[in-house]
């Protein structure tokens, strides 16, 4: 038995290893080529830099206009993150808390778009967006954000609430709490773990999407890192010393929050997983 038990976390052990070595090598090679000039990175895209250089750093920041890119994508991500949080949470709530056949068929409605992708509505979207005037406006980006990410947020939202026990919220109205006060005084404490994991999935979304903001934002001075990044690709193709460094810069926000977050983030997806 004991054996069985042995053979069994070692081959997981193995498959484990094998998926973090698949993830972790391409990494590794885009860090280890955006130090090294073309030549070398044409060379043997395997080697250590023989010549280390930030050259292909400074021609990214200044190709890509970091600074402006980095900023439309940060305002991006924290606005949409931040109703998304507030939206959806307030909803899900509602939902669970006020079971009837009206809610009931709303949930149905928005969780379904969780099985609509995109690219089957995106020129429909496109349309809408130029009827509500919300093309190149960074509102109207965050805007779209909170829309399409209020299906997966609200689902897991309302699956942290049903573990919280309603003995608590009752105590707190018999106390003079309203609505809103109950929800954010005391079951959203309760449930910050999943609220940090759905915000954690959400920054990775907003901060890597490209295919709706090229819709909305089609001016130069409000590019997000990834339409500037495509934009980069587009004109100089075979400039991979540069693409790699670009492709560095634009990892490196995210790399920095899950290092700074990442006791946060591990909480956060287990009490998600339990409570979902």
């Amino acid at each position: 038995m004991k054996r069985s038990e042995n053979l069994r976390i070692g081959f997981s052990l193995l498959i484990l290893i094998i998926s973090v070595t698949i993830v972790i090598i391409p990494l590794v090679l885009v860090v280890i080529n955006s130090f090294k000039p073309y030549s070398e990175i044409a060379e043997n895209i395997s080697a250590l830099p023989k010549e280390f250089t930030l050259r292909n750093y400074q021609q990214a920041w200044k190709r890509l206009n970091f600074p402006t890119v980095f900023k439309n994508t940060l305002f991006i991500a924290v606005f949409s993150n931040i109703g998304s949080i507030i939206f959806a949470g307030m909803t899900g709530y509602w939902i669970v808390r006020h079971p009837c056949r009206f809610t009931k068929v709303w949930y149905l409605l928005i969780i379904a778009g969780m099985s609509v992708p995109f690219q089957g509505i995106m020129i429909t979207f496109a349309k809408m967006a130029g009827f509500l005037k919300i093309t190149n406006h960074l509102y109207g980006a965050v805007i779209s954000n909170w829309v399409f990410s209020m299906p997966m947020s609200m689902f897991l939202t309302a699956g942290a609430v049903k573990s919280v026990p309603y003995d608590i919220e009752e105590s707190a109205r018999i106390d003079g709490c309203g609505p809103l006060r109950t929800y954010w005084i005391i079951v959203f404490p309760l449930i910050k773990g999943t609220v940090f994991t759905i915000a954690s999935l959400n920054i990775i979304t907003y901060w890597n999407d490209y295919l709706m903001t090229q819709f909305l934002l089609t001016k130069k001075g409000l590019r997000t890192i990834q339409i500037a990044m495509q934009s980069l690709f587009n004109e100089a193709f075979f400039a991979w010393d540069t693409a790699l460094g670009a492709i560095s810069l634009s990892m490196l926000p995210l790399f920095l929050f899950f290092i700074f977050a990442q006791k946060q983030v591990l909480d956060g997806v287990a009490a998600g997983a339990v409570k979902g």
